[in-house]
């Protein structure tokens, strides 16, 4: 099942998603990730982004995006489509986990972050993706932020691989706690606030940055 599931994808889809499992970095897919339109200018790894393009891909119109009409009478946006490698057979099943709000700037002016979590039967892992309506926070809207291998329910590898981000940011950017919750999915309202609360609770504990089964 594996074999016929990885023949309904390009071979440089393969080796984009073997290469991020595995912690591979590969120079000769430069070109792939231009043809897939993977920005240059980031804060994280292309690999990241093409993993996440490549996932989500059959529910970009759902993902956070922002637009606004400028002088000219024309419509700007923050999310612009991704195309998938020719040849692509297989649409993954992304499900949505939730969407957080890590702040309100203005009125009407939010930094939406909705997570994904997608099941590869071929690598038997889950994989959990980060979506913005704008490249401001890392010059991209995607990015793929951590699997586990192996037998787990979805939302228990949602929930390490999310508080493990979250812990990351909080000890690297002083990351202060998100707002509040803007949508549901696999978990709800309470679920999230008592997940945030392991990250920043008045005594945090950083035991979740020893999770081996969690990566990056």
């Amino acid at each position: 099942m594996t074999a016929n599931i990885l023949k309904l994808l390009p071979d440089e889809e393969v080796r984009i998603l073997h290469n991020y499992i595995r912690g591979v970095t590969d120079v000769s897919l430069e070109e792939v990730y231009d043809t897939l339109r993977v920005p240059t200018e980031i804060e994280i790894t292309r690999n990241e982004v093409a993993v996440a393009q490549i996932l989500l891909n059959p529910i970009q119109d759902n993902l956070p995006n922002w637009g606004f009409t400028n002088d000219d009478g024309d419509l700007e946006v923050g999310r612009l489509s991704k195309p998938r490698l020719p040849d692509a057979r297989l649409n993954f099943n992304p499900q949505h986990v939730c969407t957080i709000n890590w702040a309100d700037s203005g009125p009407g002016f939010s930094w939406p972050e909705a997570y994904y979590i997608t099941y590869l039967p071929s690598f038997n892992c889950h994989v959990v993706t980060a979506s913005r309506d704008s490249k401001d926070a890392y010059g991209c809207t995607d990015h793929a932020i951590g699997f586990i291998e192996g037998a787990i329910e979805s939302i228990q590898a949602a929930k390490q691989i999310i508080i493990k981000s979250w812990v990351s940011q909080r000890n690297t950017f002083d990351q202060e706690r998100w707002a509040y919750l803007f949508n549901e999915g696999l978990i709800d309202n309470a679920t999230a606030n008592a997940w945030a609360d392991e990250v920043w609770s008045e005594e945090v504990f950083d035991d979740v940055d020893a999770e081996e089964s969690v990566h990056e």
